[in-house]
């Protein structure tokens, strides 16, 4: 697969994963532990976006080619021959035309009219006749499951040509068969549309429910088709080195009595209680302020992972605070410290804003 960029093209995670010199630790549990924290639903590309500062494009791709490749994809795959072959129906009637002869009941209104349209022919009839409706609830289970493989292919299509490996072929090839099993008679006239929680019910509770279980694991598993393992590769030294703060933050803040929600995210940036965690995106970016913020106070890293020189990295830091108070945390044992800084100068500015204070 390939290796991801930072949305502006110029930073490879995997690549800069390798640099570190910050006490901080990099271990994946404190990543995991941030996703297990995240509130669900969420927007794939715009949590991993706001989370791991990986591109759009790059989330889409891997999310789609982790689909594609993924057991319940192969799973309903390897059923669909079997699968096409017991659809379930329901008999819907439809108005036909016939000549000389009855087919069920007349609607004598449309057949009147049609008369008068064949200059008086006595012998032409509209008659109601049942047909077969492949236009089920279980079926657009079933096509909405293939478009979603189908339309991951789109997104791997995409993928640089210089990017060619084994995963990347399987994911194609099985967004390949996912559209030929789309383009079958029976499936083609059945509603595209996506699927609606009404209806996914409605399948489950239906008596063919077993023979689609493969459909509806399909759609269960594109609501979160990324799991934190298959990100962690791609993410880099320092945002894991950021993690560890962020985490340390939050915990320190339930040590003192605060309760934290769930993780969400709004406008590119992460919020949790007073916490606030906006992703650089890119190395060196100053013209957007970034880092952890608990309250108005600016908590981080240093820049480069690399870096021992303690007063350049908190000089870096006050210079991309907007002039915000910052504070530096080189070791895991400084966060206390930080998050105790940051609630004595929410306390001061509660009570500055007092009318006692004037």
């Amino acid at each position: 697969m390939p290796s991801p960029t930072s949305a502006d093209g110029q930073l490879n995670p995997v690549e800069a994963a390798d640099a570190s010199a910050s006490t901080v630790a990099t271990d994946a549990p404190a990543t995991t532990e941030l996703w297990s924290r995240l509130a669900r639903p969420f927007r794939v590309g715009e949590t991993v976006d706001a989370l791991f500062g990986l591109a759009p494009d790059v989330v889409a791709q891997l999310a789609a080619t982790v689909l594609c490749i993924s057991p319940e994809a192969d799973r309903l795959l390897h059923d669909m021959p079997t699968l096409l072959r017991a659809l379930t129906t329901s008999v819907q009637t439809a108005p036909i035309r016939v000549r000389g002869e009855i087919r069920g009941p007349v609607l004598w209104s449309e057949t009147m009219s049609a008369r008068a349209a064949s200059f008086g022919d006595p012998d032409l009839f509209v008659c109601t006749t049942p047909q077969r409706d492949y236009d089920t609830a279980e079926n657009r289970v079933l096509v909405h499951a293939l478009a979603l493989l189908a339309d991951g292919g789109k997104a791997i299509e995409r993928v640089s040509a210089q990017y060619d490996d084994e995963t990347l072929r399987a994911a194609r090839a099985n967004a390949r068969r996912a559209r030929l099993f789309l383009d079958h008679p029976a499936l083609a006239r059945v509603t595209p549309e996506r699927v609606r929680p009404r209806t996914l019910k409605r399948a489950r509770g239906s008596k063919s429910a077993e023979r689609y279980r493969t459909a509806m694991a399909v759609i269960e598993r594109a609501v979160e088709p990324l799991d934190v393992t298959t990100i962690i590769p791609f993410c880099d030294r320092r945002t894991r080195l950021q993690h560890a703060v962020l985490l340390g933050v939050l915990l320190d803040l339930e040590r003192r009595g605060m309760r934290i929600p769930p993780l969400r995210v709004e406008d590119g940036t992460m919020l949790a209680g007073p916490v606030t965690y906006v992703h650089p995106r890119r190395l060196g970016a100053r013209d957007r302020l970034h880092g952890i913020l608990v309250g108005d106070v600016l908590i981080d890293v240093p820049e480069r992972a690399r870096e021992t020189n303690r007063d350049r990295a908190a000089a870096d830091l006050a210079a991309r605070s907007h002039g915000r108070l910052s504070v530096l945390v080189f070791d895991d044992a400084e966060v206390p410290d930080a998050v105790d800084f940051a609630v004595r100068d929410a306390r001061q500015r509660v009570a500055d804003r007092s009318p006692a204070a004037h």
